[in-house]
């Protein structure tokens, strides 16, 4: 039986096949080069074998939207009427991957989670774990999980510094900095060309308030991240971040006029763009023309609507910044989920549907109801995923609409928060002044 170059048996005879694997598992990791590619390539090498279908399947469920999910449902069909001729282990892979686009995310990381007892070198179990570990707020396992393989991994493995990237994310989000920075040095100084771990080592900048330092290190590794790769529009996403945190909001609003406002083909794209303008709206610029044209590339209705929770909420403040009426159809949409049993209907019911009733209280001037909304949600709001830096919008939300509510102490309260990471930052001084005039 041929093996991986990490050992793990695959049902394929044909070495091509495997190789195409291979280059289609590195462009997943990296964001470098075209996946889709590489396993076409594969299939055509050995059209028996269902791994490569199940695989293709699980990279579009990753793009976090309904019309990926149908076409990995397609490639299901496909990999199970081929599945007959699969091993054990690209069953199990069927099964995960089915849990995942039947709306129980939940259980296909259980599923996926049960492939890496057996078999803890296999990527693309650990990849899809870890990134729908990400969808659902899940911040232990997605420390733990890369955690639990890396001792059966060694620095001569194809892929072992994607490993280390993946822990230093996981690190990072459990609140463990020091050793997240030194985990994800480790990964790039390995593979210099590893945006998810350039990425790790970012966001622990962000959380700390080292934002100067933030803004040198992506820029020191601009042609490492931002090249021609699937991953550079969320590091630019940081780097505007970066620039908030000075109050250079020029350079900031250059950065999504420059790298991000053409990008729009995936909701992970949108959700970026969206959360750096509603973050300028809220520093009191005008951008409801930006917001206009980002509003109109958001489908706001089921089902495209209703199938990720971080992703509707971010429809919404979309439709809200660009003063338009507020999105009914979202919704119905948002309430007709949060009555089903899917994780995403876990999702939106205790996270997703409060938030968007807080955010449209706010878009309607009714300050003292988005305040409430926006407070009762804001600690729980990990559930429907995103990281720690992109969450930060509710609470600059619920800062901004205490003080026009005119909770002035509530304001202050919530802004003592940022006073240990991040209290000499230009961006904190500013919330301080609109706190202390309210």
């Amino acid at each position: 039986m041929r093996k991986d170059p990490r050992g793990c048996p695959t049902s394929t005879a044909s070495g091509d096949a495997v190789a195409q694997m291979e280059q289609a598992l590195e462009s997943m990791l990296s964001y470098f080069g075209d996946p889709l590619a590489a396993l076409e390539r594969a299939q055509e090498a050995d059209p028996q074998w269902a791994h490569v279908h199940t695989v293709r399947a699980g990279l579009l469920l990753t793009a976090s939207e309904f019309a990926a999910a149908q076409q990995a449902r397609e490639e299901l069909a496909t990999a199970a009427r081929l599945g007959t001729q699969a091993n054990d282990r690209e069953r199990a892979h069927i099964a995960a991957a089915q849990a995942a686009a039947d709306g129980d995310w939940d259980r296909a990381c259980e599923l996926w989670e049960a492939i890496l007892v057996h078999s803890p070198r296999d990527i693309a179990a650990l990849l899809f774990a870890h990134l729908f570990d990400f969808y659902r707020g899940d911040a232990l396992n997605l420390k733990r999980r890369p955690l639990r393989v890396l001792p059966r991994w060694s620095p001569d493995l194809p892929f072992y510094g994607y490993v280390l990237g993946m822990a230093a994310f996981g690190l990072e989000e459990a609140g463990h900095y020091a050793e997240a920075e030194d985990t994800g040095r480790a990964a790039v100084a390995m593979n210099p060309r590893d945006p998810w771990a350039i990425h790790a080592v970012t966001h622990v900048f962000e959380m700390q308030g080292r934002h100067r330092a933030g803004a040198a290190w992506l820029q020191g590794r601009l042609q490492d991240w931002s090249v021609d790769n699937g991953f550079s529009f969320h590091n630019w996403f940081h780097a505007a971040l970066f620039h908030l945190e000075e109050m250079d909001t020029q350079a900031a609003l250059d950065v999504y006029d420059t790298y991000l406002a053409g990008v729009s083909d995936l909701a992970l794209q949108r959700v970026d763009r969206t959360a750096i303008l509603w973050r300028l709206k809220l520093l009191g610029l005008d951008v409801a023309s930006r917001f206009d044209a980002l509003r109109q590339t958001w489908n706001t209705g089921a089902p495209a609507a209703g199938y990720y929770a971080f992703n509707d909420l971010h429809a919404l403040i979309a439709c809200i910044g660009a003063q338009a009426e507020p999105a009914d159809d979202l919704m119905d949409a948002m309430t007709a989920t949060s009555s089903g049993a899917s994780s995403n209907g876990r999702m939106t019911r205790t996270a997703g549907l409060p938030l968007a009733r807080a955010f449209s209280a706010y878009a309607r001037g009714r300050w003292s109801e988005a305040t409430e909304g926006l407070l009762r949600v804001r600690d729980t709001s990990h559930v429907f995923g995103g990281s720690h830096a992109q969450r930060d919008i509710v609470t600059l939300t619920l800062m901004d609409a205490a003080v026009r509510a005119g909770q002035r102490e509530l304001a202050g309260h919530i802004l003592a928060e940022r006073h240990l990471a991040k209290q000499h930052t230009p961006l904190t001084a500013f919330w301080q002044g609109k706190v202390a005039r309210a």
